[in-house]
């Protein structure tokens, strides 16, 4: 979760196991590697969304509008997927889901990253309302080296209204959004019901985003939930005025995804804003970088959340295990303990 190009993948699981999980050539096969038709696909897919046409459910989705969708946005929410759950991963080391509820799935971005942090998943089930995402989703699914992927469940309903059962993990990435304001809280609790672990919610990295996220984690923690990532505590949000809480992902384009969008640079940079609730025991990181450090002439400045407030804090070079720290330190990366107690006077 940082501003720094993401970490190439190996063809490894975690711990070494050999497989790969290399949904990029999954989505390669599936569209055959051409952008023919895609670019103006996906300006129609945008244009739905944009002015409000489109419905998680939208039956007038076609197979093209979704290659459109794996080619110019699967990318990016791929790697907010990545970022997020390597958050969680962080905070909980030992932690092994192993089942998974995928809500708004659309293809099975978040269950493809989640199978690649996770390798202790053994069940998963996907809820997606698009008839055409889901049959996309499967086809995608049957090439995963997981053998929970290519053995998921998929469900073609609401995510209002998902079949009943419970899962460790339960991932709603990039839906609160489409969601009529009304029907927010009740979904978001019908969410937490399910959940015997963790329930993750990304959402975009706007000022509406952010609200949305800030809603959902007042209410969870209200519901008994204890936040496991980004925040430092359970405690209010001291995020105040125009400001917003939100991190970048940096995601590497494909020659499709450029020719899709338009695009020349070989990388975009996907802001998102999230929230980790957990039913495990409290977790917290000590602290938080909220934005992109600031280097200086002999020093490096932070913005970070730590509880219960905001704070602008500096390592300077002659605090010499911090600033080597300091160096390395990303946007979105946790503070290690102690880090500014010189400066403070601790």
């Amino acid at each position: 979760m940082s501003s720094a190009p993401p970490a190439q993948h190996s063809g490894e699981r975690p711990g070494g196991v050999p497989g790969t999980y290399d949904l990029a050539t999954a989505v390669a096969a599936e569209i055959g590697g051409k952008s023919k038709g895609l670019a103006h696909a996906y300006q129609d897919l945008s244009d739905r969304y944009r002015d409000g046409r489109a419905t998680p459910g939208d039956s007038q989705l076609t197979k093209q509008h979704v290659h459109a969708y794996l080619a110019a946005r699967m990318p990016a929410t791929l790697a907010v997927d990545r970022a997020v759950f390597d958050a969680v991963l962080q905070r909980r080391p030992a932690w092994a889901p192993k089942s998974l509820i995928d809500l708004g799935a659309g293809p099975g971005t978040a269950t493809w990253a989640a199978a690649e942090l996770f390798d202790s998943l053994e069940h998963v089930t996907c809820v997606e309302q698009a008839t055409a995402m889901v049959e996309v989703g499967k086809q995608l699914a049957r090439r995963s080296a997981s053998a929970a992927v290519r053995g998921g469940t998929w469900h073609r309903t609401s995510v209002t209204a998902p079949p009943a059962g419970q899962a460790d993990l339960v991932v709603a990435s990039f839906v609160l959004g489409e969601l009529p304001d009304a029907e927010l809280d009740a979904a978001v609790d019908r969410w937490w019901d399910m959940t015997l672990g963790e329930l993750v919610i990304v959402e975009p990295g706007t000022p509406a985003g952010f609200a949305r996220i800030r809603r959902v984690r007042e209410r969870l923690i209200g519901g008994g939930a204890t936040i496991t990532a980004p925040c430092p505590s359970d405690a209010a949000c001291p995020m105040t005025g125009d400001d917003w809480c939100h991190f970048s992902a940096r995601v590497t384009r494909s020659g499709v995804h450029r020719a899709v969008k338009g695009g020349e640079l070989g990388f975009e940079d996907e802001k998102f804003a999230y929230v980790s609730a957990s039913r495990l025991e409290p977790s917290h990181a000590p602290a938080r970088i909220l934005r992109a450090p600031q280097i200086r002439p002999g020093h490096i400045r932070f913005t970070v959340c730590e509880a219960p407030e905001l704070r602008e804090e500096v390592v300077a070079r002659s605090q010499k295990d911090a600033f080597r720290w300091a160096r390395k330190a990303h946007w979105g990366d946790e503070v290690p303990p102690g880090t500014f107690r010189e400066k403070r006077g601790k």
